[in-house]
Formats: C-alpha cells, sequence, structure tokens
C-alpha cells in the first residue's frame, strides 16, 4: 500500500512534466505495469508489487582479445507512451571502450492478463577496437518471495528439486543462479509462486526464432556468433528471487552439452552476439502475473495462458495413411519362432534407422517397450475389418503366445521373452514383472477381448489369463491402496535388480488404475472399481496433492520426474472419474495433462547435419520438432509417447468443454506424426519409421537410430480409440454435441 500511495503522490506532483501513473503505466485487468520515476519496472496487484527490476537493461560485454565479460545493468532514462495502450522504453548504455548500445523495449497487454515486452538492441557506436567483440542481454524480474519459492520449467523442474537425478539441470537452485538452456524445455517459460501469498510470475519466450545457422551444435562454448538463436531461462534464490531469460543463452552450473574429453560441465556455458550486428538481436517475453491458492492451479493456469497465447502451428497430416503406414510395418516384421508346440511370435526387439536392420536381435517384452499384445491386437483387427485372414492369424498367435502356459505357469506372467526355434519357443528372461509392463500387456490384452466377443469370436482362453493375472494384481494391492512397482512372477515384491528397479516404490500406484477401472466397465465386477478408486485415492493424495508432480513412468529409468508417469496419471484421473464421478478426479486430470503437456515442444527448430550419417537419419534438418517430447529429468533425451495421449486429452475437451483441450489433442494427434517419414522425405525403409530416445536440444542430432514397437503403438492406439468412442479418428470432425460426457 505505501508503494501504490507514493507513487500516486508522484503522479500529482509531477504531473506538469507528463511523468505519472496514467502516462507511464498499462493496465491489464487488475494488474498494472509500471515505470517508475527511477526507470525501474514494477508489477502490482491492487496493492501489492508482486515483482519489480530496479535496472530491467542488463548487458554482458565480451572482450574478443582477453575473453573477459563485464555486466553491466541500467534502468530506463526515457518512456513514451504510445497508442493502443502501449508504451515504449528505451535505455543508452555506453561500454568502458566507448562502444554505445541502444535497447528499445516496448510494452503492451495481451490476453489473460499478460504483459509483452518487446526488445530491440542495436549497437549504434562501434569503435574500432571493439569490433571483434560479443555481448548478451537479459530481462530480469525480482520476487519478493516471504518463506519458501515454488518452481515451474517445462520439463525441467516442478515445484521443488525433489526426485531429480544428481546432476540434472535444475536440480539446485540457489543464489548463484541456475540458468537452462530454452531448447531443453517444452515450451521456454519459467514460472516461480511465493507459497505464502500465492503471487506467481512465469516469464515466457514468446514466438521464439530459435535458429543456428549452419552451426551444428549451435556454436561453441564462449563463441560469439550472431547466427546463434537461442536463449535461456531460470532463477536466482537470493535475498529476492529473480526469474530471468537471457539471449543468447547462458546455461549452468550444469548442462548436457557434450564438451572436450566428453565431460560434462558443473560450471557455464555461454553465447554471445556480434557487437557488428545492428538488427537481429531482439526478442518478445510475456510476463504472466497471477495468485493461486496452491502450486498445481498456478503451475496449470501458467502453461495454459502460456500455450494460448503461443498458439503452435497445427500441421493436418493425414491419419488413414498414418494408420496403413505402421499397420503394414506391423504386419511384414512379424516373425514366429519355435519348432514344438509353443510359437513365440511378435515383432523383433527394435530396427534400425534408416534401412530395417534387426542388429540388436529379437525379443519380445509384454508391454513397455514391446508392446507385443497391443501389436498382437492391432493385427488382429485390422486384419477381420479388411478381410486379410493371414493379418489377423498373425495378431492372433501373438496373443495364443502371451496367453500360453509358457508365459502364465506362474503367479505373474513372464513380461519379456527371448524366443528361440526349439521345443519351448525360448525362455524367460530374468526380468522383473514391472507394474508397468503387467498394465501395458493387460490392456492390450482386454482389447483383444473385447474386440474379439464384438466381432462374434469370443476367445475365452485369453479372457481366463486377462481375469487371472488382473485378479491376482487386485490381490497384491496394498491396505492403502498402493501398488509395488516390481514384482517377481511368484508374486513377491522384487527387492534386487538394478538401480532403476525401485520394486518397493509405491510410486507406480497410478498406473493400473485405467485397467481396472476398464475391467469394471467390461466384466461389472464391484472389486476392480474397488481396487480402481482405493489406488486413484492414493495418487491423489501422496502425487496430486502431495508432490504436484509424477515420477518413476519407466521401468528403465529411477524414480525420476518424468513424462510417461504424468501420461499415466491422466489415464488415472480420467478413469478414476469416469467410474465415480467425482469432481476432484477430473481437477487432478486437468492437472495431470498439463504436466504431460509440458514436456512437448510447443515451438519449431531445425537441426542442422553435421554429415551424411546424419543426413540419412535426421528428420528434423528442416524442423519439425514441434510435437516431440522430452523424456524425463536428467537429460534432454526426447521421442513421441505423447502421442499416445491425444485420445485423453480430447475425453478432457468434452468433460470440459476448456477449448485449450481440443486444440491441444489436435496438435497432439498432427504433430506427433511429424518425425515420422509420413511423407516418404527421409527415404527410411517404411514410412512409419521414427527415431527412438533422441537429443535435439544441442542443435545435434543424436540417437540410438531405432525404431521399437511401442513406437507405433503409441501412433495408432489412439486412433483406434478415437474410433470406437466417437467414430472417427481425426478430432476436427468430432461433433461435441452429439459426445457430451454423462
Amino acid at each position: 500500500m505505501r508503494r501504490i500511495l507514493l507513487i500516486l503522490l508522484f503522479c500529482v506532483f509531477t504531473a506538469k512534466v507528463g511523468w505519472c501513473l496514467q502516462t507511464n503505466a498499462i493496465t491489464n485487468e487488475e494488474y498494472i505495469l509500471s515505470i517508475n520515476k527511477s526507470g525501474g519496472v514494477e508489477l502490482l496487484c491492487g496493492n501489492d508489487t508482486m515483482a519489480f527490476s530496479h535496472s530491467p537493461v542488463t548487458l554482458a560485454y565480451k572482450n574478443a582479445v582477453d575473453s573477459s565479460v563485464v555486466g553491466i545493468k541500467r534502468p530506463y532514462s526515457h518512456v513514451e507512451p504510445l497508442d493502443g495502450g502501449r508504451m515504449r522504453c528505451t535505455s543508452h548504455l555506453v561500454m568502458a571502450d566507448g562502444t554505445e548500445f541502444d535497447v528499445v523495449d516496448t510494452y503492451s497487454t495481451g490476453p489473460d492478463n499478460v504483459f509483452i515486452m518487446d526488445r530491440n538492441v542495436a549497437a549504434v557506436r562501434i569503435p574500432e577496437s571493439s569490433r571483434a567483440n560479443g555481448f548478451r542481454t537479459s530481462y530480469l524480474l525480482d520476487i519478493d518471495v516471504e518463506d519458501g519459492a515454488e518452481w515451474f520449467i517445462p520439463s525441467i523442474i516442478y515445484r521443488d528439486t525433489k526426485y531429480m537425478r544428481r546432476g540434472a539441470v535444475a536440480s539446485t537452485v540457489d543464489s548463484s543462479g541456475m540458468y537452462v538452456k530454452e531448447t531443453r524445455t517444452g515450451l521456454p517459460l519459467a514460472m516461480v509462486r511465493d507459497s505464502v501469498s500465492g503471487n506467481t510470475i512465469a516469464l515466457m519466450h514468446l514466438n521464439p526464432q530459435i535458429g543456428v545457422g549452419d552451426n551444428p551444435g549451435g556454436g561453441a562454448d564462449g563463441e560469439i556468433n550472431s547466427e546463434l538463436k537461442y536463449g535461456s531461462l531460470g532463477y536466482v534464490d537470493g535475498e529476492a528471487v529473480t526469474v530471468g531469460y537471457n539471449y543468447p543463452c547462458i546455461e549452468g552450473p550444469r548442462t548436457y552439452e557434450p564438451l572436450a574429453g566428453g565431460r560434462r560441465s558443473h560450471a557455464f556455458t555461454e553465447r554471445f552476439h556480434n557487437v557488428l550486428d545492428k538488427k537481429d538481436h531482439a526478442y518478445k517475453l510475456a510476463i504472466i502475473p497471477g495468485r493461486y491458492g496452491d502450486y498445481n492451479s498456478a503451475m496449470t493456469s501458467s502453461y495454459m495462458t502460456a500455450y494460448k497465447i503461443e498458439s503452435p502451428a497445427i500441421y493436418k497430416v493425414d491419419m488413414d495413411a498414418i494408420y496403413r503406414q505402421n499397420i503394414e510395418l506391423l504386419n511384414v516384421e512379424w516373425r514366429s519362432m519355435g519348432t514344438g508346440k509353443i510359437k513365440a511370435a511378435g515383432l523383433p526387439w527394435s530396427l534400425d534407422l534408416p534401412d530395417g536392420k534387426n542388429t540388436e536381435g529379437v525379443s519380445f517384452q509384454m508391454g513397455f517397450v514391446g508392446q507385443q499384445i497391443s501389436v498382437g491386437y492391432h493385427l488382429y483387427r485390422y486384419g477381420f475389418e479388411h478381410a486379410d485372414s493371414v493379418m489377423m492369424k498373425k495378431g492372433e498367435t501373438i496373443i495364443d503366445f502371451w496367453t500360453s502356459d509358457a508365459v502364465n505357469s506362474t503367479y505373474f506372467p513372464t513380461v519379456w521373452w527371448d524366443p528361440a526355434d526349439d521345443d519351448l519357443g525360448g525362455r524367460r528372461r530374468e526380468y522383473p514383472s514391472f507394474l508397468r509392463c503387467m498394465a501395458d500387456g493387460m490392456e492390450g490384452l482386454l482389447d483383444a477381448c473385447s474386440y474379439a466377443s464384438k466381432i462374434g469370436c469370443p476367445k475365452p482362453e485369453w479372457e481366463s489369463v486377462l481375469r487371472t493375472v488382473v485378479g491376482r494384481l487386485v490381490e497384491k494391492q496394498n491396505s492403502d491402496g498402493s501398488f509395488f512397482r516390481a514384482y517377481r512372477t511368484d508374486g513377491s515384491v522384487e527387492e534386487g535388480g538394478d538401480r532403476n528397479t525401485h520394486g518397493k516404490s509405491v510410486m507406480n500406484t497410478h498406473i493400473p488404475v485405467r485397467l481396472l477401472a476398464r475391467m469394471y466397465a467390461y466384466t461389472g465386477d464391484i472389486n476392480y472399481k474397488k481396487a480402481a478408486l482405493a489406488a486413484a485415492e492414493f495418487a491423489y493424495d501422496v502425487f496430486y496433492t502431495g508432490m504436484g508432480k509424477y515420477v518413476g513412468g519407466t521401468p528403465d529409468n529411477p524414480n525420476t520426474v518424468d513424462k510417461e508417469a504424468a501420461i499415466y496419471a491422466l489415464y488415472c484421473f480420467n478413469a478414476a472419474h469416469d467410474i465415480s464421478g467425482d469432481s476432484k478426479y477430473l481437477k487432478a486430470a486437468e492437472h495431470a495433462a498439463v504436466n504431460a503437456m509440458s514436456w512437448t515442444y510447443c515451438y519449431d527448430f531445425a537441426i542442422p547435419n553435421r554429415d551424411e550419417w546424419d543426413k540419412a537419419r535426421n528428420p528434423f534438418s528442416k524442423g519439425g520438432i514441434l510435437g516431440f517430447s522430452i523424456i524425463a529429468t536428467g537429460h534432454s533425451g526426447a521421442d513421441n509417447f505423447i502421442s499416445y495421449m491425444c485420445h485423453e486429452m480430447f475425453r478432457l475437451y468434452v468433460k470440459t468443454g476448456n477449448e485449450t483441450y481440443r486444440q491441444m489433442a489436435s496438435f497432439l494427434l498432427n504433430n506427433t506424426k511429424l518425425n515420422t517419414d509420413y511423407d516418404g522425405r527421409m527415404g527410411y525403409k517404411y514410412r512409419a519409421f521414427m527415431p527412438e530416445a533422441t537429443s535435439v536440444a544441442d542443435f545435434a542430432f543424436r540417437s540410438v537410430s531405432l525404431w521399437l514397437p511401442w513406437s507405433s503403438i503409441a501412433n495408432i492406439d489412439p486412433l483406434v480409440k478415437l474410433i470406437d468412442e466417437y467414430g472417427t479418428m481425426d478430432v476436427d470432425f468430432i461433433d461435441i454435441n452429439r459426445h457430451k460426457w454423462r
């Protein structure tokens, strides 16, 4: 209140010189962004100052001769009101060597209480001695935090640093500062919330024009190069909390950049623009204020606002062609082994890009990476619908194997099988029966059983295994509703394994909820409903309310914050809402959906090829990152798993009527296909091929260069679910009025 009164008094006494709140401030709903008499920025809500910057212009100046870097901070020296409720703020900076810069920041208002800052920087006086030098600018806002801050950078940090691997970018936030390369984020957004007042500020690079020219890797540490057009976001947690954007990038104190000798840096890496460049140092930031009673609301609302104003492009792709291309791959690469009664049938573990060779051998995994039962279901279904009895039989043979005694002679089934041409068709791999693998496999089996009954060809032997496995899973549910992460085939908890196993962890409890809810709908057995809601309640209390994040979604990664855990949380809460009608689960489903969506690239950039090896495998040389998604904290590897989510995202739209969810569903439906060879531009052996476990954040195509069966299932499974529920696989042609949620 005192700050507001001082500003108002200052306006009264200085009105004759034209400097007052009315002419040097812009208002957006209840928020005011003003330039004070000292040339600093203040962002206010009512009587409260939410954020401020005494020196909104920060420039780092690098001497090319001795590599010294000098920082300079300045307030604005002049403010000019413009039409349309805008204002232009300028600052003139003079370096010790005589180099002079003009910084022009134009502020305006956007939708949903957003303020836009459009920055342009030019070197206006360049002494001969400074022509090789470089510079970087920053925009920083300080937030007074009473007792603890909560953080959010998409795909980097969620609420706090818990459940992050040692050495992860943002695994510590302190007074030394933490900045992360924006290409490691789904959206270049950094949010901070004061856990006491609820005041929340998010800073986003709006409509980023990212590129590195012909500089694979994005330039070297310390390089001066105006072609390097990417920045970084982050925090300083000092006397006040600072949220900031840097252009070009400074990253540290940790980075995933591959440095000399293969080491990783625990110091800052940085880039600069040429002083000679007078036009290209420009960027636009969105300042998103809010006040929220809890972190989950702050994170969800900030991201949704950012997504709407970013409005990522949607590239329409022919889904009928996508479906056919993937089925073709599954059909051609099907194989069967075994000389006796047991025939182990399925798809190879992986195929190489671009030629489709199988250099990693043939092994079958029920769910997770292998998705063998789902492969069988889709071949069986497509074969029936297209009168292809051979394809239908291939799918049936896969499911017959997974429902055979070879797999199911123990309490829990074998989830990973090494096939061979012998009497037994191979043998089980010594691998835990992970909850994730079993849930995936049984959902695929449920799909197959349901479809077989639908077409008048019920499969009692399949259904018997389905009921047995899921029934035993219910028997193992803990009294608090939780499930353990991994079991042995005898039903006991897996306490050994490698560092990723964490068998006694309960962080995967949400994973089987959709399966249990669907089993209730399929069988009418109330025990499945009880088990589903008990697990959902545990997940609601521990993950949604307690942690505000989701961890440990995959068997091959430790209990770290990851995308797949968030996707399964969406499945969980959506399903719990289906069978209970409790609105709290719908609210949690929205949070999980936004969390999962936040791992997805919602802006585009190109990855230049380094050599002919890249050229043959890299689908992103002209862009197409838009829709690819980062896998987990602790690295910047990315894949296409988010494709699974378009059906569940559209269901959120049907339930809530929120148009942004429909747009997200369309985005996930279409843009997740851009990394495939759907249009033949790559010349892969199969149009359905796509890269797995690929890093693009550092502007170099680094990938295992493999297709795995899950990749195709991620693209076609939601298409079939959309057809079954809405009659079409294109969400843009679904009439919501005909499909309102009960």
